[in-house]
């Protein structure tokens, strides 16, 4: 039967505010477009020309009518989303510095809470694969209630699990992130992650990416992407066949000239690599093609319009 969404995506549109040749303190906001890492998966799925959905609480703030054209200008479905009184989170980077690059990040809490914690077995019969990252998962208690019986209920429906943690350890309480993490893990098909600023370490005792790749695989992910600071992927993955060992291949990733690695490339790759997955290709070529279209996105700039402009 086919679906109405090849992917969903649980997470969280923020309002974003990109601010150059300066630093954020004394930066003047201006021109709000709309970010957020499990946005820009959906996006880039979108641009690969498959159906994808949004699961998420925009709130009836100044900026609903802004996220909501966005999402519909990306082809980003909506009919799932909910609607709720508060503020929309509020996310601003500085690009003054490729290499040490400032970001604020803001949202409302308890936004939430009024999530059903329960899984909505509608929305996952209609879809071939779910994707989700910290960020809405560990919004609330709620929020990684419905995470986690959408995991259990996917992985049990022959659908397709994806999680990226997104590891950003001054924004989550450490233990409960781990928590979190190794409590998802047995339902996840494909897991993607960076090595960056040896953030792996608190989680799986490791930063080497084969390393880390390979205590995925252990715990029955098919699919192990690990970037490696942006300079290439280590993408570990099972075999068809029980009787071959798991194959882990370096994947390189292109430097855009002198301008470094932007924000998001690591989703966009998220996107691009289930899309060439879902399409049929072989799990080196779906991750040589998701790097290239996370190059491509590069060329373009930092905001969602580069995913529009971007030669995927």
């Amino acid at each position: 039967m086919d679906k109405k969404y090849d992917l969903t995506v649980f997470g969280k549109p923020m309002v974003q505010y990109i601010i150059k040749d300066c630093d954020i303190a004394n930066a003047r906001l201006e021109n709000p477009s709309v970010g957020g890492s499990d946005i820009f998966v959906a996006a880039t799925l979108a641009k690969c020309g498959l159906n994808s959905g949004l699961y998420s609480v925009i709130a009836q703030d100044p900026y609903e009518n802004l996220i909501m054209e966005t999402l519909k200008k990306n082809n980003i479905k909506t009919d799932y989303c909910l609607s709720d009184i508060g503020y929309n989170g509020i996310e601003i980077i500085s690009n003054s510095d490729n290499e040490l690059r400032e970001s604020f990040y803001t949202h409302t809490g308890g936004f939430y809470n009024n999530l059903p914690s329960n899984a909505n077995i509608e929305l996952l019969n209609n879809s071939r694969t779910i994707y989700a990252s910290s960020g809405f998962t560990l919004s609330s208690k709620e929020a990684r209630s419905f995470v986690f019986e959408s995991f259990f209920y996917a992985h049990n429906n022959n659908k397709m699990v994806a999680f990226d943690p997104n590891l950003r350890l001054h924004r989550h309480n450490l233990s409960y992130l781990r928590e979190t993490i190794w409590m998802l893990l047995p339902f996840i098909d494909f897991f993607s992650i960076s090595v960056a600023s040896r953030e792996t370490i608190p989680i799986f005792g490791a930063d080497n990416p084969s390393v880390v790749a390979g205590i995925l695989l252990e715990n029955g992910v098919q699919y192990a992407a690990v970037r490696n600071a942006g300079e290439s992927v280590f993408l570990g993955y099972l075999n068809d066949s029980r009787n071959m060992a798991p194959t882990i291949v370096e994947i390189p990733v292109e430097k855009v000239g002198n301008e470094g690695y932007f924000s998001y490339s690591g989703s966009v790759f998220n996107g691009a690599f289930i899309a060439a997955i879902l399409k049929g290709e072989t799990p080196p070529d779906a991750a040589r093609y998701a790097a290239d279209c996370a190059t491509r996105k590069c060329l373009c700039g930092n905001t969602l319009d580069s995913i529009i402009c971007a030669e995927i």
